[in-house]
């Protein structure tokens, strides 16, 4: 494992430890045999009742296929253990995990989160899709082989329920609860290492995390509370300050159940007057917002009085979807404004940023149809956390929400499931390694939370200790699963990275990634013929055109001004 690294540069440490060649290793004992077999409670580090392999079994090997339009990578052997962890409460579910172990194994494990509100195992844990999947969003490279491929085991669970969907009853229950914020990402991790230990003899040797959107959020958990446990992880679209997020979506529906709804057929009217003010701030008007900062400020309520005055509707009123009424304009202005809280959440956060701007034109503000002041508006995850997990009422009428009337339960849920802790001292001094990638146009989560995350973890460590642990990168202009287009001719902007290459390079070989790695648009298909390319910048710079061929990243600088 790593244990320093230089800033930006492809150096390594001079007492960096190689373990990029550790050899593989074969079981000790069946794979078949793990069946019905235990692991006791005394092997989990967080209070459970122990845990049951349920299914074991080898997995024969498989070529590469094309499916559905896409390649499917070859897979080794490997070993498939699927186990449960029973809770302490017996009203509690148990947690439902699964173990892929390749018969010729590199001794490295990656730990993989889940997505929405879980309730299932990750389906990345062999197989992983360039159009989604629970890694890294959208983003991985259709040319890149899997992990298990290379030799890593891949395991994940389900949180502790088993309700993909959003009724979220079993947040009702205090232990759920706890295992869906950040105890079960703990216990999953330590029967998953007893299960190997029991196959091959030896607990793993290198050890990562690595998730998008609600797995983001555990990404971000595990560095922040269980950071003994992980030398690399990759938080992508991670919903950092989650309970501010989903108190901030249910305010925003909230105003929307009057004349402030905003009709889907606006969203076009919206996007094009954005794009108008923004899109030549990067040096190429190619409809894609590439300096998201300065563009978020020109929409920002605190900076900018009237940033929608040349599609206001006359007289403010309501005259359809050629322009905007006045109580439109106060929820879009909601939108891009902070919440304040007028208290303090966990670790001293006192208030929510204000999303930014650049997918007007996809169902941004997710509330149609339009609900009436007595109906719920359809909140889907968002209204399940809160009514579920933080308020604990689900006959709560949510429209009637207010934060001054919930500050006890928010401050109790913030302490479990928010991750805004700056502290990561003991990361560090394991010499763990982080990669974070946001979308600037992220509805979904908020990048801005994450940026002022990183904001606060430099102010406390100082960026030259930052840069030895920590890349935040940023997709201009890209959506929530990290892909993105151009609002004028609608070609897909570069979005493949291999952050799980770029992350077991930092660990196992000392290489820092880059400060501008290079994003691809390519075909998904053999030769994986490459369209465009751009540079992906870390926070706060951009990437700028600077002249010759726009869809070559050398014609592109990451710049701040």
């Amino acid at each position: 494992m790593a244990t320093a690294c230089g800033g930006g540069s492809n150096t390594s440490a001079p007492t960096f430890a190689d373990t990029s060649t550790l050899p593989h290793r074969s079981p000790t004992s069946s794979c078949a045999g793990l069946g019905g077999t235990s692991v006791a409670a005394s092997s989990i580090g967080l209070p459970t009742s122990g845990a049951t392999i349920t299914s074991a079994k080898v997995i024969a090997s498989a070529p590469e296929t094309v499916v559905n339009g896409g390649v499917r990578h070859a897979l080794p052997e490997y070993c498939q253990i699927i186990g449960a962890i029973q809770p302490v409460d017996a009203g509690a579910p148990p947690i439902q995990f699964q173990v892929n172990v390749p018969t010729r194994w590199n001794q490295k494990t990656i730990q993989v989160g889940g997505g929405g509100l879980n309730g299932s195992i990750p389906n990345s844990l062999s197989v992983i899709a360039a159009a989604g999947g629970s890694l890294n969003g959208s983003a991985f490279p259709p040319d890149t082989p899997y992990p298990m491929s290379n030799g890593y085991a891949m395991f994940g669970g389900d949180s502790g329920h088993q309700d993909p969907g959003t009724s979220a009853t079993w947040a009702l229950n205090d232990e759920a609860w706890q295992n869906f914020g950040h105890a079960s990402l703990k216990k999953t991790h330590d029967a998953a290492f007893a299960v190997i230990q029991s196959l091959y003899g030896q607990k793993p040797r290198v050890s990562y995390f690595m998730g998008q959107s609600q797995g983001g959020r555990e990404a971000m958990e595990v560095a922040q509370r269980y950071p003994e446990d992980y030398d690399g992880v990759v938080a992508t679209s991670p919903l950092v300050g989650y309970v501010s997020h989903v108190v901030h979506k249910t305010l925003l529906a909230a105003v929307q159940t009057g004349p402030g709804w905003i009709p889907p057929g606006k969203g076009a009217l919206v996007a094009s007057e954005v794009m108008r003010q923004c899109d030549a701030l990067d040096g190429l008007g190619d409809g894609v917002i590439g300096n998201y900062l300065a563009c978020s400020a020109l929409f920002e309520p605190a900076r900018a009085a009237q940033p929608f005055t040349a599609i206001r509707c006359a007289n403010g009123a309501d005259l359809g979807d050629s322009c905007l009424s006045d109580a439109q304009i106060t929820t879009i202005r909601q939108m891009h404004a902070p919440t304040s809280y007028g208290f303090a959440l966990a670790n001293g956060w006192t208030s929510f940023p204000g999303y930014g701007v650049g997918q007007e034109n996809s169902g941004w503000l997710r509330t149609s149809p339009q609900p009436s002041q007595a109906v719920q508006p359809a909140l889907g995850q968002p209204g399940a956390t809160v009514s579920y997990g933080i308020i604990k009422d689900p006959t709560f009428n949510l429209v009637n929400f207010s934060i001054a009337a919930f500050a006890d339960r928010l401050k109790a849920a913030s302490a479990i499931i928010d991750t805004t802790n700056p502290d990561l001292s003991r990361f560090f001094a394991r010499g763990g390694r982080l990669i974070v990638k946001v979308q600037s146009s992220d509805y979904s989560s908020n990048p801005r939370s994450t940026m002022n995350y990183y904001d606060a973890v430099v102010a406390r460590f100082g960026q030259a200790q930052v840069d030895k642990h920590v890349r935040l990168y940023v997709l201009p202009n890209g959506n929530h699963g990290g892909s993105g287009q151009s609002l004028t001719t609608g070609e897909p902007i570069p979005q493949y990275i291999d952050t799980v290459g770029m992350a077991t390079d930092w660990v196992e070989k000392g290489i820092s990634p880059p400060d501008a790695p290079v994003l691809k648009n390519q075909h998904s298909l053999p030769p994986y013929t490459t369209v465009a390319t751009k540079p992906m910048c870390r926070y706060p710079a951009y990437p700028r055109y600077f002249g010759g061929d726009t869809k070559i990243a050398d014609s592109y600088r990451c710049a701040t001004d």
